[in-house]
């Protein structure tokens, strides 16, 4: 009996509330983000949730297997990157200054080309850092501490945070195939979970692994040699356990093939294991979009680029690290976007009709008040919303300051509105919603 063919599960995520994938800690009042989600993240937001349906893997619960297969097997859980985004690797160097939209859609791939300057403008190059190229994606929410003796602002106290807005959609590669990563889930990711990190993933199907594919013979890549770039920070060591920012023969290359030129940038990676509630060690990794050309045997180059596509390479690879892929021809940007992809929504609609009624200030926050009170009931109800709740709501003396037009749009957006369209709609309503207590929401 043949072995099955290794299979990717191509999958899509909306982020249903704001992502604050937080980088490590900075001194200073402002925490950056990611602007994509980590594999090693994504791994450990699905472990979470298989843990609330299912319970602590522990030694006695019935599913500890499974448990163990999708999460300390064989399964590779790839980087959820914005659609229409892309990591730029090491070996490309951009358009310094961009004069022109066309110096946007060029680059120069020192794996492939040669040349120091924008082949659009002639200006200068600077070497990429492995970063998303596209759209600004991420934005910054600032708060402050309420001092509780004068319910004003605390001196000293305030914080910012990056994050993914709500809505972004963001597509990715889980190497493997289990029946439980086949199907829908809810998941939180990243911190600030109280108020965000909410999202849905969405299986898009699967599809067989790519073949390996050699390079074929160009300017600076002849028979015989594979360019390997890292999708996601990866762990090397040598023999006697140093870190190492390059693969090495007879530990992650087989015989036969080594690394004959390098682009590598050196990266702190640690986490937190939920399980056992203690930090994960920090590893000095190479960065991803480290980007390598291996030379070989054309037969040892095949094998080990079936083997990296399907398993990663280095250590920690089941907790996200490693994943990298081989590459046939230089890396060029894709197409520029005005904004990353948003996943529609409902509550965006009702968000939108309800904002052309050009309600006041304290309108809305009675309105942020009203919305969350449906929220309450729908939960009461297991979804199931009165039909005459917006009705009594709209005849309450708090709303005799509507107009005609007005109540009649609101009782038509609300009427019927499904619980994620209402937890959209509050969260929009909320933020815009000023600090303090209306006299429509104290009456």
């Amino acid at each position: 009996m043949t072995a099955p063919a290794p299979v990717c599960l191509h999958i899509t995520a909306h982020a249903v509330q704001r992502l604050a994938l937080g980088v490590a800690s900075e001194i200073g009042y402002f925490t950056d983000s990611h602007p994509y989600v980590p594999g090693s993240v994504l791994r450990g937001a699905l472990a979470a949730t298989w843990i609330a349906e299912h319970g602590p893997p522990t030694s006695h619960n019935p599913r500890h297997a499974e448990f163990q297969e999708l999460f300390d097997g064989d399964i590779r859980f790839g980087p959820l990157l914005p659609e229409g985004t892309t990591r730029a690797p090491l070996s490309v160097r951009l358009c310094k200054y961009q004069p022109y939209p066309r110096c946007v859609a060029t680059a120069v791939d020192d794996a492939f080309d040669t040349g120091t300057h924008c082949p659009s403008c002639t200006g200068p190059l600077h070497r990429s850092r492995g970063t998303i190229t596209g759209p600004a994606a991420t934005t910054r929410i600032t708060r402050t501490e309420i001092d509780p003796a004068t319910g004003r602002a605390k001196d000293g106290h305030l914080y910012a945070n990056a994050a993914l807005p709500a809505g972004t959609l963001l597509t990715g590669v889980i190497h493997g195939h289990h029946p439980w990563l086949a199907q829908p889930h809810t998941i939180w990711l990243g911190g600030r979970r109280t108020v965000g990190g909410r999202a849905t993933v969405t299986p898009v199907g699967h599809t067989p692994a790519q073949p390996p594919r050699l390079l074929p013979p160009g300017q600076l890549i002849t028979d015989g040699r594979l360019l390997l770039r890292l999708g996601s920070p990866a762990v090397f060591v040598d023999t006697a356990g140093r870190p190492t920012l390059v693969p090495q023969p007879g530990i992650d290359l087989p015989d036969g093939v080594t690394v004959t030129r390098a682009w590598t940038r050196p990266l702190t990676w640690t986490g937190w294991h939920a399980a056992s509630r203690l930090p994960k060690p920090a590893d000095l990794c190479a960065a991803a979009g480290s980007t390598y050309i291996l030379d070989g045997t054309s037969d040892a180059l095949t094998t080990f680029a079936a083997q990296v596509q399907r398993h990663g390479i280095g250590l920690r690879r089941a907790e996200g690290l490693g994943t990298a892929d081989t590459a046939t021809t230089a890396w060029r940007p894709r197409p520029a976007r005005t904004a990353p992809t948003l996943a529609h929504d409902p509550g965006i609609d009702l968000h939108a009709a309800i904002m052309e009624l050009t309600l006041t200030a304290d309108e809305l926050r009675w309105l942020t008040a009203v919305v969350h009170e449906m929220q309450i009931e729908q939960h009461r109800h297991a979804g199931a919303l009165p039909e005459s709740l917006v009705a009594d709501v709209l005849d309450r003396p708090a709303a005799d300051v509507l107009s005609g037009r007005q109540r009649h749009t609101l009782l038509t957006c609300l009427t019927g509105a499904d619980p994620e369209a209402l937890r959209t709609l509050f969260i929009l309503l909320d933020t815009a919603a000023p600090e303090d207590p209306s006299p429509m929401e104290r009456a």
